[in-house]
């Protein structure tokens, strides 16, 4: 079909749709575009010889392998097509609003797959953000009408119970609704390619819009003795150079001091790196550096450029922003504004770079900072807004002690010295300039040359110390307007500074500002944070009420305060391993699956790369509490971990046998079942572990030594269940279709495969009265215990009267399989 038919409907002067080219098979993307032309509709697209095979499906697909949806079969698109979304203009053909509403690759089943085109019967896997496992397109007697079916696998659900088009209704690109990408139509391709437009970033509803300001004084930080431990801190590196705060206002940059003072000229490399950033309105907040060999911000190296430009290139780390668009997002959580920032950094200058930061490694990345050599780390509460004053949400801890200090003399050179021997400094104290010691190193031939000639320049006739500096009768006076930065290693009792040595000149600093600084206890500016805190729960959460499961009232803040009680026992599990998420925002009767990591995923989750067939692919893992609780902000209800850690990923580190039974079958012939799985493991002298799964079933587990490949341990598992099914064939299965499971357990092998999952020892699941996945010792198994007895409301009940963990020795144990001694 080509693009002859696409490029004849279209007046590409008018619409912002890619005219596109027919591009070489790299590789088969496929999407689906959700498009509300003159009829709302979904466009099916695959990848196919250089263009976009394209069907229109009026309902959308649907994951009922009982349904065939309609979907006819129009022009052929180009491949940048797949990265469209906006609004067409009215008047143009198909005009209207286009969401990206799922994106992913396709995987053709048919060997010869022109042939099969031509025939009129694809079949295909789905590897997307929302559609998963085949599906089939057949073409009816009309050419252009043909079936979409789901195929009955894993991933398939009636259509009464699940309707996927309206329960995922947001944008696989943008997680943007229809109207919101409407609103946002700017953001769309051109008839010329993709422009430079600004980012698509969504501004929560409750920030309104404000007028761009002329100047935000910037937010500064407490200096403490030690590092904050609580989990509600992040941590960032402290820099030595200019703090500056980014003002663009169309094409006008303003690059400004924290007392306002204009370094637009000084710093017009900047300037033009902020100018190239595709936002027309926008405040940042960073520190502009010079980095030295070893990559460590170097003062001296940023005043040598100062000085002469061709010394050195700049870097502007950016650790906030105040101002986007419309609004000013001071209000909103610092989590969320460096997100919003991360998200317009992606694509910036590279000497524009995002000021990243841990958690939960405080006092590691502080160790690692001073070990370095790097002045020191900023410690920031994670959900505090942007206030322009100094602020005990902002901490600072410094490795080595180093202020701003007022010149207010020097004194003659002796020897070799030549311009100077040593700066007078001093600190304002009630009004007046007290003096406070000297320095006399620190400095280069070039700087002694350029400070004196400032000395000389602001000479005065009269001591600016409040008292006379002792032994200094032939001292040199200047006015009390220029300030440096001293490093120092203490304070003496008479208030001097010991072993000084002297690191330049802060232009961006105003004389009467500085004072001394004294190191506040970190239980002073943390006590009053950390009681209210408490009060409202140790993590912060949105809508915390939402009653996630209805018939019992369990809401959201519930499950969190769950997790945060058995967090102990829980992480164990999950900890360094790539997760299955299911998801239940509105309550457990609504749910979704994720395992992907993507722009949206909280900072406490991590991405690791997991090799698949269509190449690499982000999975989520979690390493803290942190993580744990973040996944109730996600309205995750059921944790699914690999069998493997992200250490090891292809040798897992346990066995799981899943015994679920058919609808038929007595809770009492499940506990013997589970009982008889645990003899014969026995017989090959291996330990295990049983526990409930929260549904109508108990896992058996067996810890091993991460030694053996994932295929390995299937062929293992598979084996052992076969010999359960011919030794008991009246009794166990290893068949998982539901009409061979009556009156027998289905003895699920395959969740010890590569990428299969399990629920997780603790986890909750999305049903009734939220199950717990339970623990247990095998003296407690009997019919008394079913397998949904412990709930969120009684398991936390249940550790406390416990005398020991029944799975305390899960992870002491070493074991390996005999696999030659299995037949």
């Amino acid at each position: 079909m080509g693009l002859n038919q696409y490029h004849k409907k279209r007046d590409f002067a008018k619409t912002p749709e890619p005219k596109g080219t027919v591009k070489a098979d790299a590789h088969r993307l496929f999407i689906i575009q959700k498009h509300a032309a003159s009829h709302l509709h979904y466009d099916f697209r695959l990848e196919l010889h250089g263009v976009l095979k394209s069907w229109a499906v009026p309902k959308g697909p649907s994951l009922d392998p009982q349904v065939k949806r309609l979907a006819i079969h129009v022009e052929d698109h180009p491949v940048e097509y797949g990265r469209f979304e906006g609004t067409i203009p009215k008047g143009q053909y198909g005009g209207g609003t286009v969401m990206l509403w799922d994106k992913g690759t396709w995987e053709p089943l048919d060997k010869n797959l022109d042939h099969a085109y031509e025939k009129g019967h694809l079949r295909f896997i789905l590897h997307a953000e929302k559609l998963h496992g085949r599906w089939d397109l057949i073409r009816l007697k009309d050419e252009r009408n043909w079936f979409l079916i789901k195929y009955d696998d894993e991933y398939a659900c009636p259509q009464s119970e699940y309707d996927i088009t309206e329960d995922l209704n947001k944008s696989a690109l943008t997680h943007q609704t229809m109207d919101q990408i409407a609103r946002h139509s700017e953001n769309v391709w051109t008839h010329g390619g993709l422009e430079k437009n600004e980012p698509l970033i969504q501004i929560p509803d409750r920030i309104d819009k404000s007028p761009f300001p002329e100047f935000f004084s910037p937010q500064l930080a407490t200096l403490v003795d030690k590092v904050p431990k609580d989990t509600q801190w992040l941590y960032e590196i402290k820099f030595d150079g200019y703090r500056i705060l980014t003002f663009k206002k169309g094409s006008e940059v303003l690059l400004k001091s924290r007392n306002n003072i204009d370094w637009t000229k000084d710093l017009s490399p900047v300037a033009e790196a902020v100018s190239a950033l595709a936002v027309n309105n926008i405040v940042l907040d960073g520190e502009v550096v010079i980095l030295d060999e070893q990559g460590k911000s170097d003062f001296q190296l940023l005043q040598n450029y100062i000085k002469n430009p061709t010394e050195g290139s700049l870097i502007y780390f950016l650790f906030d922003i105040l101002y986007y668009d419309q609004y000013d997002l001071r209000s909103l959580p610092l989590e969320e504004r460096k997100a919003i920032l991360e998200n317009i950094l992606k694509d910036a200058p590279p000497m524009l770079k995002y000021s990243d930061h841990l958690l939960n490694e405080g006092q590691a990345m502080f160790e690692h900072s001073c070990n370095f050599g790097l002045e020191g780390i900023i410690a920031k509460h994670k959900d505090s807004p942007y206030t322009s004053k100094r602020s005990k949400e902002w901490l600072k801890i410094k490795c080595l002690k180093r202020q701003e200090f007022v010149i207010g003399g020097y004194t003659s050179p002796k020897g070799e010295r030549t311009d100077f021997g040593a700066l007078l400094l001093g600190i304002y104290d009630d009004g007046a300039l007290r003096y406070c010691g000297n320095v006399g190193t620190g400095f280069s031939e070039a700087s002694l040359k350029e400070l004196h000639k400032l000395l000389l320049k602001n000479a005065a006739q009269s001591n600016p110390f409040n008292t006379k500096p002792p032994g200094y009768s032939q001292a040199h006076w200047v006015e009390p307007i220029l300030v440096g930065e001293v490093e120092f290693t203490e304070w003496t009792k008479d208030g001097h500074l010991r072993h000084p040595s002297f690191k330049g000149l802060r232009m961006d600093k105003k004389a009467t500002e500085v004072r001394k600084e004294q190191e506040t206890p970190l239980k002073e500016v943390t006590a009053k944070s950390l009681k209210t805190k408490q009060s409202a729960g140790n993590f912060a959460i949105t809508h915390p009420d939402k009653i996630l499961y209805p018939e019992d009232g369990i809401t959201k803040q519930d499950v969190l305060n769950y997790y945060e009680t058995i967090s102990d026992y829980i992480l164990p599990f999950l900890s360094d391993r790539p997760l299955t998420l299911l998801r239940c925002p509105s309550d457990y009767n609504e749910c979704f699956y994720q395992r992907h990591y993507n722009k949206t995923t909280p900072k406490a989750l991590h991405p690791i790369e997991v090799e698949s067939d269509d190449g690499k692919e982000e999975y989520i893992y979690l390493n803290n509490k942190d993580g744990l609780l973040s996944l109730v902000q996600m309205g995750v209800l059921e944790i699914h971990p690999w069998g493997s850690t992200i250490q090891h990923m292809e040798l897992p580190d346990m066995i799981i046998f899943d015994l679920d039974p058919g609808p038929d079958v007595a809770w009492s012939q499940v506990v013997a079942g589970a009982l008889e799985v645990r003899q014969h493991l026995a017989k090959y002298e291996l330990e295990s572990f049983v526990k409930s799964t929260g549904g109508k079933g108990l896992h058996v587990v067996i810890p091993i030594l991460p030694e053996y490949e994932w295929d390995a341990v299937k062929d293992f598992a598979h084996i052992f269940v076969q010999f359960l099914e011919q030794l008991k064939p009246e009794e166990y299965t290893s068949n998982m279709s539901k009409a061979k499971r009556k009156g027998k357990i289905f003895v699920d092998y395959l969740r010890n495969q590569r990428t299969a999952t399990a629920i997780g020892s603790y986890s909750t699941r999305a049903r009734i009265h939220a199950p717990v996945s339970t623990p247990l010792a095998w003296d407690e198994l009997s019919d008394r215990i079913e397998d949904n007895t412990y709930t969120i409301k009684t398991l936390p009940q249940r550790l406390k009267k416990l005398k020991e963990d029944p799975w305390s020795d899960f992870w002491k144990i070493k074991q390996s399989l005999r696999l030659d001694e299995l037949e």
